[in-house]
C-alpha cells in the first residue's frame, strides 16, 4: 500500500497516526485517514473493508474502530484491497450521462429574467425604488462571528433604534430589551451569556444576524416575524437551568423587573401585530442611517436602474430517460407515516410526472435511518460546539460507515437504472432549533459521489401523507414534487436555456472549475504566523454556447490531498492542458480565498502549458456582503453591480480597499411568488446575499473596450449559478463552497494525549481512502 503515501508528506501529517504530538496549545492535526505511515494506512484499509462488506457485527466494527483510533500499536488481520488503478469511484453521471433523452422545462417556456444594473443612491429612493439596503454596525469587531461580537452588535442596534424611533410603543418596547441585555451581562457571571437558553432569550428579543465582509461586520438579516417558539415556551426552557433561572430572577429584582414583566415583553416580540409595526419601522430607521445621522452605524442603498441589461430563460433539464429506484431511510419519528408518504409520493409520480419527462419511479425499499447511520439519535443530542472524545468516536464512526454503505448505492447503479434515496427526517430548518448540526458532513459525502439523495422534512413527509388521503390538493403538492425531482438528480441533469442581451462568439465553450478548500490544519489556531495545509476539492462545469443557446453541466470532480499523491494533482494538470489546446475553450478558476493562496495557482504554473492556459483563463475570488434589506420590487429581479460602483458601495459603508482586486456583484433573483417566504402584509423573512466575484484587471464596467470578455465573465457566474439551483422557481442558487460553511472540531484521545481535528479535512481524506476500496453491492 505505498500508493497511500504519496512523494511528499508534510511531517505533520504523521503525528496522529504515529501518537506524536506538538507542544503550541490549539494545535490543529490531519492525517487521520490518509497520511504516509504505511502500517497506519494498512490497519485502516482493512478495517474499512470490513465495515463496506459487513464482515462482522456493528458493535465489534465499532470496537475495532475505537481501538484504531485510541491506540498507535492497533494491528488488524484481513484483507488490504486499495487499487490505484481503476477508476477512483464510479460516476453516476457518467454512467447516464449518453442517456439524457428526457426533456421537461424548469417552470415554463416563456418564463426569464431579467438583469439590471445596480448603482448608489440616496436613502430618500428606499421606498421610491427598487434596491438592497447595507447596514455596517461600527464598533463590533472580530474576524469571525462570535458570540461577544453578535452580543454587543445586537446591543448596538436596540441602542440606535430606541433612539431613533419616534414611536413610543416601539421606543418602550424597546428599551425593556436593552434593560434586559444590561442586566444579563452586568448581574450574570462573564461567560453566562452565552448559555443557550440566555443567548436563545436575547436573539428573540433582537433579532440580528450579522456577516463579515471584510473588515466590516454588517446586519444579514433582521428577523421580525412571527415564530412557532412562544414566550412561554422559552420561559420554561430558561426554568430547566435552575441555577441560572434563580440568578436572573435575583438579577431581574434588583432592576425593578418582575417575571410577569419579563412574560410581557416577550409575548411582544412574538406578536405578529406589533411585529408588522416593528418591520415598517425598520425601514425608517435604515433611511435615517443611510442618511448619515448615526455614530453607531452607517448604511447604503442601491437602486435599480430603469435601463436593463438583457434576460436569461429559466430553461429546461435533460435527464436519464429511465426510471428511478428509490430506497427510503426514515427517522423514527415519522416511521408512522412511511407507508402513507409512499402511497403519496407515488400518487404524485403518477399526476405529475408529465412535468418532469415522464420519468417513472419505483420504490425499493424503506427501512430504519440507522441502516445508513447506526447511531443516529445519538448524534441529534450531542453538543458540536464541544465535542469530546466519545462524541467525537461515535461521528466519526457514523460518517465513515454511511460512507461505504453509499459506495454500494453508487456501485450498484452500473448497467442499471438510476437509484435515489430519500431520508425522511423528523424536523423542518425553518423551525426554531430545527435542523441537525452534523448534517452538513454527511451531505458532503453524498454530494461528491454525485449520488441522488435527497432529504424530506416532517412538513413535506406530511405533505405527501395528506396527498395520499385526499386532503391536500393536486396544486399543493405538483410544485414540491417537481422540486424533489429537480433535486434528486443533482449532478446527473444537463441545463439548457436562452439568453439575450450578450456580446459573446457564437460558439464557444468554458469550463468554470470551483475550488472547495477544506478547513486548515497542521497550524496553531489563531497564530497569524503559521499557514495551514489543506485539501481541495475541483468541480468542474461545462459551460456550451451556440448561438443564443447555451448548456451546463457537470464534467468532472477531483479530490486532491495536501502534500503528496501527486499523480491526482497531474492527473487535474494534464485534464487542463488538454482542453486548452481547443481554440473555442476558456477557463473561470473561482475559490473562495486569495487566489495567490489556491492551489489551483500553483497547479496551472508548473504547467508548460502555463502561458496559454492564463491566456485563456479568468482567475476569480468569491465573498459575500450581506444586504439588510430588500425591497419588495428587487425581489425578482437579477441586479448587476458593476466595479466602479461597488467602489462606491464600499466607500459608502467605510469598508477601505486592501487590494488592487476589482469586483463584479451580483444581487440573485429571489423568489417573489413563493408564499413560504412571505409574510401575511407582503413582506419577505428571506433575502440573498450580494455575491461578490474578484479579479485581476482594471474593472468590469458596462461600457467599456472589453465588453465581450466583461459579457462572457457575468454569463458565466449566471449560468454556473442557474445549474446549481435545485428549484423550479428559482433560477438562481448561490455558489456552495465548503469553506465558507462553520466549522466543527473533532477531540480524539490517542495514545494517551489528546487530539484536535477539523472534521471537514477528515472527510476529503475518508471519502478519498473509501473511494479506493471496492464496494458491497448487496443493499439488504
Amino acid at each position: 500500500m505505498v500508493e497511500i503515501r504519496g512523494k511528499e508528506t508534510p511531517s505533520c501529517m504523521e503525528y496522529f497516526a504515529k501518537g506524536l504530538r506538538v507542544s503550541e496549545n490549539g494545535f490543529l492535526y490531519g492525517g487521520v485517514f490518509w497520511c504516509g505511515d504505511e502500517n497506519y494506512a494498512e490497519s485502516l484499509s482493512k478495517l474499512l473493508y470490513k465495515i463496506i462488506k459487513k464482515k462482522d457485527k456493528l458493535e465489534e466494527c465499532k470496537k475495532m474502530f475505537k481501538e484504531f483510533l485510541e491506540k498507535v500499536d492497533f494491528s488488524l488481520q484481513g484483507e488490504a484491497i486499495y487499487k490505484k488503478d481503476r477508476v477512483i469511484w464510479l460516476k453516476p453521471r457518467e454512467l447516464f450521462r449518453k442517456e439524457r433523452e428526457a426533456v421537461f422545462e424548469r417552470f415554463r417556456k416563456d418564463k426569464i429574467f431579467r438583469l439590471a444594473e445596480g448603482v448608489v443612491s440616496i436613502a430618500s429612493q428606499i421606498e421610491k425604488s427598487s434596491g438592497l439596503a447595507f447596514l455596517r454596525i461600527l464598533e463590533a469587531q472580530g474576524e469571525d462571528i462570535t458570540k461577544e461580537s453578535v452580543w454587543k452588535g445586537r446591543e448596538d442596534l436596540i441602542d440606535i433604534w430606541k433612539n431613533k424611533t419616534e414611536d413610543g410603543e416601539i421606543k418602550e418596547y424597546l428599551s425593556k430589551v436593552a434593560q434586559i441585555g444590561y442586566i444579563i451581562k452586568t448581574y450574570l457571571a462573564p461567560e453566562d451569556f452565552k448559555k443557550p437558553s440566555i443567548f436563545k432569550l436575547f436573539s428573540y428579543l433582537a433579532p440580528f444576524d450579522f456577516k463579515i465582509f471584510e473588515d466590516a461586520y454588517l446586519v444579514s438579516r433582521a428577523r421580525l416575524f412571527e415564530r412557532k417558539t412562544k414566550a412561554e415556551d422559552l420561559i420554561e426552557e430558561l426554568k430547566q437551568e435552575k441555577v441560572i433561572w434563580e440568578d436572573l430572577l435575583y438579577a431581574f429584582k434588583k432592576e425593578g423587573i418582575t417575571e410577569e414583566e419579563l412574560k410581557k415583553v416577550l409575548e411582544k416580540a412574538f406578536n405578529e401585530k406589533f411585529l408588522r409595526k416593528l418591520r415598517q419601522d425598520w425601514k425608517e430607521l435604515l433611511k435615517d442611517i443611510i442618511k448619515g445621522e448615526e455614530k453607531k452605524a452607517i448604511g447604503s442603498f442601491v437602486k435599480k436602474q430603469m435601463r436593463e441589461e438583457g434576460w436569461v430563460s429559466y430553461g429546461s433539464f435533460r435527464v436519464p430517460n429511465k426510471e428511478i429506484s428509490l430506497y427510503i431511510f426514515y427517522e423514527k419519528g415519522v416511521e408512522s407515516k412511511v407507508e402513507k408518504f409512499k402511497e403519496g409520493l407515488e400518487k404524485s409520480a403518477k399526476a405529475f410526472s408529465r412535468f418532469t419527462g415522464n420519468i417513472g419511479i419505483k420504490i425499493e425499499r424503506s427501512l430504519p435511518i440507522d441502516g445508513l447511520i447506526p447511531d443516529f439519535d445519538k448524534l441529534k443530542n450531542m453538543n458540536f460546539s464541544n465535542l469530546l472524545h466519545q462524541d467525537s468516536f461515535e461521528l466519526l464512526f457514523n460518517l465513515a460507515y454511511f460512507n461505504c454503505r453509499l459506495k454500494g448505492f453508487v456501485d450498484v447503479m452500473q448497467n442499471k437504472n438510476p437509484v435515489g434515496i430519500l431520508l425522511l427526517l423528523d424536523t423542518d430548518i425553518r423551525e426554531d432549533g430545527g435542523g441537525y448540526s452534523f448534517w452538513d458532513a454527511f451531505n458532503f459525502i453524498y454530494e461528491f459521489f454525485s449520488l441522488p439523495v435527497q432529504t424530506l422534512n416532517k412538513t413535506t413527509i406530511n405533505l405527501f401523507c395528506g396527498f395520499s388521503e385526499g386532503k391536500i390538493k393536486e396544486k399543493e403538492v405538483q410544485g414540491v414534487y417537481k422540486n424533489l425531482f429537480i433535486s434528486l438528480l443533482k449532478d446527473l441533469k444537463t441545463l439548457e436555456f436562452e439568453f439575450e442581451g450578450f456580446n459573446l462568439p457564437t460558439q464557444l465553450n468554458v469550463f468554470a472549475v470551483l475550488e472547495k478548500p477544506s478547513t486548515g490544519f497542521c497550524y496553531r489556531r489563531g497564530d497569524p504566523t503559521q499557514k495551514a495545509y489543506r485539501h481541495f476539492l475541483y468541480e468542474i462545469y461545462k459551460i456550451s454556447v451556440n448561438g443564443n443557446r447555451a448548456t451546463v453541466e457537470l464534467e468532472d470532480k477531483y479530490l486532491v490531498l495536501t502534500g503528496g499523491l501527486d499523480f491526482e494533482a497531474d492527473k487535474f494538470r494534464r485534464w487542463i492542458e488538454e482542453k486548452a489546446k481547443d481554440g473555442e475553450t476558456k477557463f473561470c478558476f473561482i475559490t473562495a480565498g486569495a487566489w495567490e493562496d489556491s492551489y489551483m495557482n500553483e497547479i496551472i504554473s508548473k504547467s508548460g502549458e502555463s502561458s496559454n492556459i492564463k491566456s485563456k483563463s479568468l482567475f476569480v475570488e468569491y465573498s459575500e456582503l450581506p444586504t439588510a434589506y430588500i425591497s419588495d420590487k428587487a425581489q425578482e429581479d437579477c441586479f448587476v453591480i458593476y466595479t466602479s460602483e461597488f467602489e462606491k458601495l464600499k466607500e459608502s459603508l467605510g469598508i477601505s480597499k486592501e487590494s488592487n482586486k476589482v469586483s463584479l456583484a451580483i444581487k440573485p433573483a429571489d423568489i417573489k411568488d413563493e408564499s413560504r417566504f412571505r409574510l401575511d402584509d407582503g413582506e419577505f423573512f428571506y433575502h440573498s446575499s450580494l455575491q461578490v466575484f474578484s479579479t485581476d484587471g482594471l474593472g468590469w464596467e458596462r461600457d467599456d473596450v472589453y465588453s465581450e470578455r466583461r459579457n462572457l465573465f457575468l454569463f458565466t457566474l449566471l449560468a454556473l449559478s442557474q445549474y446549481e439551483s435545485e428549484s423550479f422557481q428559482s433560477p438562481y442558487s448561490k455558489l456552495d463552497l465548503w469553506q465558507k460553511r462553520k466549522s466543527l472540531y473533532l477531540k480524539i484521545r490517542r495514545n494517551q494525549g489528546e487530539y484536535q481535528i477539523p472534521l471537514n479535512a477528515v472527510l476529503y481524506e475518508m471519502i478519498y481512502l473509501i473511494s479506493k476500496i471496492p464496494a458491497d453491492k448487496n443493499l439488504g
